[in-house]
C-alpha cells in the first residue's frame, strides 16, 4: 500500500524502477517488452503514440508502469480494449 506522501520517486543504481523517496516503497517498474511491440502503440513518423496513456513514446521505449496496476503491455492482435 502506497503512503499518502508518494509524490516523488527516484531510481536506484543497478535496479530498474522507481521508489518513493518518503516511504521507500517501489512505485514504478519497467517491463522487459518495448512499446513498439504493444497493441496500444501507433506509429507516427519517427516516434509513436500510446493510445492507452495518450502520450508520445519511441518504439524502443520500455513500458513503465505503476506497480499496483501492473503492466499495460498487450500483444499485437489482442484487443487493447479487452
Amino acid at each position: 500500500m502506497a503512503c499518502d506522501r508518494c509524490f516523488v520517486t527516484q531510481g536506484r543504481e543497478g535496479e530498474k524502477g522507481s521508489w518513493c523517496t518518503t516511504c521507500g516503497e517501489k512505485r514504478f517498474d519497467v517491463d522487459d517488452r518495448v512499446c513498439g511491440d504493444c497493441a496500444h502503440y501507433v506509429s507516427r513518423g519517427l516516434g509513436g503514440v500510446c493510445r492507452k496513456h495518450l502520450m508520445g513514446v519511441s518504439p524502443g521505449m520500455h513500458v513503465t508502469f505503476k506497480v499496483e496496476e501492473g503492466s499495460c503491455w498487450t500483444a499485437i492482435g489482442v484487443s487493447p480494449c479487452a
